[in-house]
């Protein structure tokens, strides 16, 4: 697994390793040698095809340790004979540390004679076509350690880099303007083509919103003692720790994959019942007896309101049907509660094989449905998915309820609830505003995950599956043509699957939304991401399962300085 580090972490692992006897500037001169390594990827494979020298690079370095990173940068690259400027975004009497030491290296080497942005000579009507003139311009103005917008005269920098269109930019440990630790834009943010990290991934940069920010990631390990990072991380002090979050890439998620032996038998993968449906809401119980199907489970039955059993049942003949009592709307009434006791206690006493239950698409809220959600909740006896509006029914009852139904009750760890909200039903469970829960996905849903003593899956871009013990991890799959009706529901099911077919409640949600999201990758790639259709994804489910451990183009590249 990939893990992902804050800001603080990283700030504190560089500590621990200058304590250990790792100077600093041995760091900086890694973490330098890689920036060069990379330009040197972007630019010689086209310059040995045209026959010629490689073109241009531009350092735009800071006052702080990112500018001295670009620094050291600059002096490899123009050790190799390449034609490098360098400006400084204020006067080198600003720089100090390392930083100041790395320039004074770069001058007296006669290697480049750095300029400042502004002073004469270098406004911003020179400064515009020296970049445009640039092969590659390379961003050091900001690392981690800046917070809040980016100030006058690097936020100027940063905007005339992103109106030029014709270099590449390359940034240095995360784009200038970017948060660490969101990867979202403080303001004006720089628009690069490549990024190389040092150290470890920081969070902001796995997140979806740093996507049009960062390009390719590549990753810098620059001498960083492993014990020095997990140290940082274990001493980080943030309840939940923030420090346990993990990248989920599609290779390292293949390992949950079931195993499908040829004397298997639809026994052997397992029954998902799909408790789903009510008058209007048909689809979204097709959908989710679909994705439970797709993700390779044995047998799979729709436990629907009555009148809505025959729509269900002529939408997908694979699925098998049972009708559950129902009130005057449709919807299921509280009598059901009895019924699905019977039956799920059927299917667990007999030779099914192993079961697990998804509850809520398109059931409707109500007072006969908010019983029996209530009733499952509070004897749960089986894997099950809570989804849509299983929640939303428990949610009536009040923030405190939703914590003392969910946490009450000591569960083995195979009979820990898997929770799908997406950001508006977390908020209603919880009593925040979405807005909230949004502006800090991975804390929200840690926060419920330990606190209801569940496994919750906040569905969104860059979904976050959090777990029970303070672990979270956040998917690297996925596109904005997920973004659709029905795509939760085929989600909800393929986690059923897999706890279906005997995969552990946090194993069966991360390796459903991988699957999921890599699905909807595929169909992206093939019909396109616009108008792209929940049943899309859910028909590719299989192709996305077996093409896991192969699947390119997600996580950082490794960088050999």
């Amino acid at each position: 697994m990939v893990r992902l580090y804050t800001a603080a972490e990283m700030k504190r692992a560089d500590e621990l390793a200058t304590a250990s006897g790792i100077p600093s500037l041995v760091l900086m001169e890694n973490a330098g040698r890689a920036v060069a390594r990379v330009v040197l990827d972007l630019v010689e494979p086209e310059a040995r095809a045209r026959g010629s020298v490689p073109g241009l690079v531009v350092v735009l370095a800071g006052r702080g340790n990112n500018g001295g990173d670009g620094l050291v940068a600059a002096r490899h690259l123009a050790e190799r004979g390449l034609p490098v400027e360098v400006v400084l975004a204020e006067a080198a009497e600003t720089l100090a540390g390392d930083a100041r030491t790395n320039l004074e290296a770069l001058t007296r080497g006669g290697f480049a004679r750095p300029r400042v942005f502004g002073e004469a000579g270098l406004g911003p009507s020179e400064f515009a076509p020296l970049l445009a003139r640039a092969a590659v311009v390379v961003d050091a103005l900001l690392g981690t350690g800046a917070r809040g917008r980016p100030r006058e005269p690097v936020a100027d920098l940063i905007a005339l880099v992103n109106s030029v269109s014709g270099p590449r930019v390359l940034a240095v440990d995360l784009p200038s303007g970017l948060d660490a630790d969101t990867g979202r834009a403080r303001g004006e943010a720089v628009r690069a083509a490549a990024t190389v990290t040092f150290g470890g991934v920081k969070a902001g940069l796995a997140a979806p919103e740093a996507r049009e920010h960062t390009g390719r990631l590549y990753l810098a390990p620059i001498g960083l003692p492993s014990r020095c990072l997990e140290e940082a991380s274990a001493d980080s002090g943030a309840r939940p720790r923030r420090g346990a979050l993990r990248w989920l890439l599609p290779p390292e998620a293949a390992v949950w994959l079931p195993p499908r032996p040829v004397t298997g038998h639809k026994g052997t993968f397992g029954r998902v019942f799909v408790l789903a449906g009510s008058p209007g809401f048909t689809g979204a119980a097709v959908l989710a007896a679909l994705g439970a199907l797709r993700a390779g489970a044995g047998l799979v039955t729709a436990l629907c309101p009555e009148g809505s059993r025959p729509l269900v049942a002529g939408a997908l003949p694979e699925a098998l049907t049972r009708g559950l009592p129902e009130d005057t709307s449709g919807r299921l009434s509280a009598d059901a509660a009895g019924e699905l006791d019977t039956t799920l206690g059927a299917a667990l006493g007999g030779a099914a094989g192993r079961t697990a239950l998804v509850a809520g698409p398109g059931l409707g809220v109500g007072d006969g449905v908010a019983a029996v959600v209530g009733r499952l909740v509070g004897r749960l006896s089986l894997p099950v998915v809570l989804d849509a509006d299983a929640l939303n029914n428990l949610a009536l009852a009040g923030p405190e309820a939703v914590a003392d139904a969910l946490s009450s009750t000591r569960r083995p760890d195979a009979l820990v609830p898997v929770l799908t909200p997406h950001p508006g039903e977390m908020a209603r469970l919880t009593g925040r505003p979405a807005e909230d829960i949004q502006a800090d996905r991975t804390a929200a849903a840690l926060a419920a995950a330990t606190a209801w003593r569940c496994v919750v899956v906040l569905k969104g871009a860059g979904t976050v599956v959090a777990a029970p013990d303070g672990r979270a991890w956040l998917n690297a799959t996925g596109n904005p043509g997920l973004a659709t009706a029905g795509s939760g529901d085929v989600l909800a099911g393929a986690i059923g699957a897999y706890l279906a077919q005997g995969v552990p409640p946090l194993e069966a949600a991360l390796l459903g939304v991988a699957v999921h999201g890599l699905a909807g990758d595929l169909a992206a790639a093939e019909v396109g991401s616009r108008g792209l259709l929940a049943s899309d994804v859910a028909h590719r489910l299989p192709r996305a399962a077996e093409s896991l451990a192969g699947a390119t183009g997600y996580g950082p590249i490794l960088v050999d300085a």
